[in-house]
């Protein structure tokens, strides 16, 4: 095999002096290895002064690729590998989770643990103040819909963009109002689109909020903003469906297709629906529909062609993929219209076969979200424009169900089955009994009597910090920025300076050593001292190494590593609480088309150690893509790609939270990643095998239980019984697990059930999955339910995992074959497990 390997002399955070100079070889080499993957490029660090005989002797081992290394330091006769752990931060005294009574604390329902519904939690908040342009609401109501369980069990495909924030659509009261808002008052009770309204509060876009009926209750008001202007976009807008025209809708039992039946009917089209089980086809029978078939077999076509003579229908509002959608092609009329919902055929850039076309047809792909993001003003429109039908009697609420805040889990396994007709809807109305998990306690030291410098300050995630530390007490700050403020920028710093902050701007360039030594001249004379510093500038120029010219190279390098250094250098000895280096994750992973930024970033990580070494305060974070700000938000569809690939968004929230936690520990450098391991091994199967990585593969039953204090004491129990009490306790815990995720009593599954006969589905058998994973501390396929279908066969299979035996099953004679898969048909159920038929109006609404 061929071998690259990248030379450095104490590049590296060995227990010797590091020479931080040579720090970008390793991110430049990182990257070599994915643009690269034959060459297998090996890192070798050399002492920083005469090299040993033995350093050579393990350099010409690795040089022949006799090394299973491929990140290596060489120290005289000590050899150090590299590997990526876990961070688990110091516990501080007071910082143990729990839960208390919410009263009247702020609140908003997160991710704790993506994979498992039960992990969920009421995490306790501070109320934003609205921006321009903004409204402030107290949340009464809000609507899930099927996104937020693809999102609470990490695997909605989109989560790139929208990093897992939960909620979407609410109902509620006015309680602030920003500026340059005329058309709403403090009181008013509203109906908004808003990310992240699953909580007491939520500030959103005024374009996003309209006033709510008043003969509509709060719950019923939650349920109708995406439902209905998703259905109202797609035949009014888009389809433009006349009277007397056909529509085939898809999934018409739930949010979106109630919503389009009865905007089909207000129309006066003829009708023809589908969905999934006998008791959803019934009721939309009973709403005067016809022509009602099931979803979940393609016989549907055949109907509907039977039914109109073989001319099929005009429009077809579509929530299903791969052959249903090929068949829902095939029954559209000449000139007839199609309209995408789903995403996973389009996430999944799925061919679409074009003949059908020849008929003059039209294929619209709706996206409410991207609408909301892009094209806010035109969503008011369809938001007012749909409420006056409902102010006009027109229109009524879809059929909902309420649970109230304290019982939210159960609302999310509700939606998980989609067994429901209609939305579920959370009531915040008795929002003082739900049970919350208390924030961190207050960040130290943010001083009110010091002065705090960023660098990058007036790009997105540079005044997210600067607001963070006002928040945290702060009252003076420092941004700097090549080009000064401009109007749009100047107003995002208004807020800080009604804070009681004073914030100044100073135009200078952190590569240039003299402008940076004026600059922090100034500051001393003219303001508190200096007690913080955070190096968050940076651009991006990406493109394949053998692209990448020196030009391109400096362009990237300088901003990071000549500002870094500027900094260190200028204040070593001023007495500081924290040196903060924005780094990133493309330096400790690699980033394909990125070799220039993950070296500049690897620079970074040096610093952090040397300055360490120095005793002088230090902290790289390596950061993962930040949603929606950030550089990697810049790149159109970057956070999607990278979501694909495992490497998942952090809300800005998490980004700050993460900050504020990392202030506290000692460490020098960290990496802030929502990594998913199985899915970035997926994409990048050598990464499987990289030693770097040998720690997180090979520990994540370690990694789940720093992680998870609360976690089944059940494995211990397991591996202390006896041989011939193991089965009936492991039975017994996997029923238990499967009782769980069903919502039934154990007492009602028999070992030798199989699961499927039960009604597990495929989002039921990813939950069972991810909590056997986490309470039993194993890993398992994600065909694990089909593999091994009733609890006797996966009783076996999980007993092998955990190199445990057991005594022969006593009961009734089966078949225990187990069922063996290729790789190729397992990647295959992967994909039907990894993504669904409707992401975006599902039968679950």
């Amino acid at each position: 095999a061929l071998l690259a390997p990248a030379l450095s002399r104490a590049a590296s955070a060995a227990p010797t002096a590091i020479a931080v100079a040579q720090a970008p070889l390793w991110g430049l080499g990182r990257t070599i290895a994915h643009e690269h993957p034959r060459l297998q490029c090996t890192l070798v660090d050399l002492s920083p002064t005469e090299v040993s005989q033995e350093e050579i002797a393990a350099l010409a081992e690795a040089l022949q690729g006799k090394d299973q290394e491929n990140q290596l330091v060489l120290r005289g006769k000590t050899r150090y590998v590299a590997r990526l752990e876990r961070y688990v931060p110091q516990i501080l005294p007071g910082e143990v989770q729990r839960r208390i009574p919410a009263g009247d604390q702020p609140f908003r329902l997160e991710i704790d643990t993506p994979g498992i519904l039960d992990h969920l939690m009421l995490r306790a908040t501070t109320r934003r103040e609205p921006g321009p342009g903004e409204v402030e609401i107290a949340v009464v109501a809000a609507s899930l819909n099927f996104l937020d369980v693809l999102k609470a069990l990490g695997i909605f495909p989109g989560q790139g963009l929208d990093a897992p924030i939960l909620g979407g659509e609410c109902a509620g009261r006015v309680t602030a109002l920003g500026t340059n808002v005329v058309e709403l008052a403090v009181g008013d009770e509203v109906v908004a689109l808003a990310g992240g309204c699953i909580g007491t509060h939520v500030t959103t876009s005024a374009h996003c909020v309209v006033a709510k009926p008043t003969h509509l209750s709060f719950e019923q008001a939650a349920a109708i903003p995406v439902v209905f202007l998703t259905a109202y976009y797609a035949l009014h807008s888009l389809a433009r469906i006349t009277k007397g025209e056909r529509i085939l809708i898809h999934s018409a039992a739930g949010g979106t297709g109630l919503a389009a039946v009865q905007l089909a009917q207000f129309l006066g089209a003829e009708i023809f629906a589908t969905a999934g089980s006998t008791e959803k086809r019934e009721y939309l029978r009973s709403l005067g529909i016809q022509h009602v078939m099931d979803s979940r077999s393609l016989t549907f076509a055949e109907e509907v062609l039977a039914a109109t003579q073989d001319r099929g229908v005009d429009v077809v509002l579509n929530s299903l993929t791969g052959a249903a959608m090929a068949k829902s092609l095939s029954v559209l009329a000449p000139y007839g219209r199609f309209i995408e919902l789903g995403k996973k055929d389009i996430y999944q850039n799925s061919l679409l076969e074009l003949a059908p076309f020849r008929k003059n047809l039209s294929y619209f792909a709706l996206d409410l979200a991207g609408m909301v993001r892009e094209r806010p003003m035109m969503v008011s429109s369809l938001l007012e424009e749909v409420m006056q039908l409902f102010k006009a009697g027109l229109l009524k609420p879809p059929p909902t169900r309420v649970f109230p805040i304290p019982r939210f889990v159960e609302a999310f396994h509700t939606m998980a089955q989609a067994k429901h007709i209609g939305k579920l809807v959370i009531s915040l109305q008795n929002r003082t009994e739900a049970l919350i998990t208390p924030t961190s306690p207050a960040i130290g030291p943010i001083r009110t009597d010091s002065t705090y410098l960023i660098t990058g300050g007036l790009g997105a995630i540079g005044l997210k910090v600067a607001q963070w530390l006002v928040e945290q007490g702060a009252k003076h700050l420092v941004l700097l920025n090549r080009s000064g403020a401009s109007a749009i920028e100047e107003e995002h710093l208004t807020p800080l300076a009604r804070d009681g902050a004073y914030v100044r701007v100073a135009q200078v360039d952190v590569r240039q050593t003299e402008q940076v030594a004026s600059l922090l001249a100034e500051v001393a004379r003219s303001m508190p001292p200096l007690r913080g510093i955070f190096h968050a500038a940076g651009v991006l120029d990406d493109g394949l190494m053998l692209n990448l010219d020196e030009e391109r190279f400096q362009k990237v390098l300088e901003p990071k590593m000549l500002g870094a250094w500027n900094l260190h250098a200028l204040t070593q000895t001023t007495p500081l609480d924290f040196f903060v280096l924005f780094s990133s994750a493309a330096s400790l992973l690699g980033s394909p088309g990125q070799s220039n930024y993950a070296a500049a970033n690897a620079f970074l990580d040096a610093l952090a150690h040397h300055r360490q070494a120095l005793n002088l305060p230090a902290l790289s974070i390596n950061w993962g893509p930040w949603a929606m700000v950030g550089l990697a938000a810049t790149q159109a569809n970057r956070g999607d790609r990278l979501a694909m690939l495992g490497i998942e968004s952090l809300s800005p929230a998490q980004g700050i939270e993460a900050l504020g936690s990392l202030l506290q520990q000692q460490a020098a450098q960290v990496g802030v990643i929502p990594l998913n391991l199985r899915q970035w091994r997926q994409s990048y199967p050598q990464a499987a095998q990289a030693p770097f990585l040998a720690h997180l593969v090979e520990e994540q039953a370690t990694i789940h239980r720093a992680r998870h204090a609360h976690a089944s004491p059940v494995r211990a129990a397991l591996l202390a019984a006896d041989v011939d009490k193991r089965r009936a306790l492991l039975e017994g815990h996997l029923r238990e697990q499967i009782a769980r995720v069903l919502r039934m009593h154990p007492s009602r599954i028999d070992e030798h059930t199989a699961l499927n006969a039960l009604g597990f589905d495929s989002l039921m058998a990813l939950e069972l999955r991810n909590r056997l994973e986490d309470n039993l501390e194993v890993t398992l396929p994600a065909t694990v339910a089909w593999s091994y279908p009733t609890i006797a066969a996966l009783a076996g299979h999980v007993a092998e995992k955990l190199g445990i035996a057991l005594a022969s099953s006593k009961s009734r004679a089966e078949n225990t074959d187990d069922i063996q898969f290729s790789p190729a048909e397992e990647a295959d159920i992967v994909k039907v497990l990894g993504a669904f038929q409707q992401l975006s109006s599902d039968e679950s609404g």
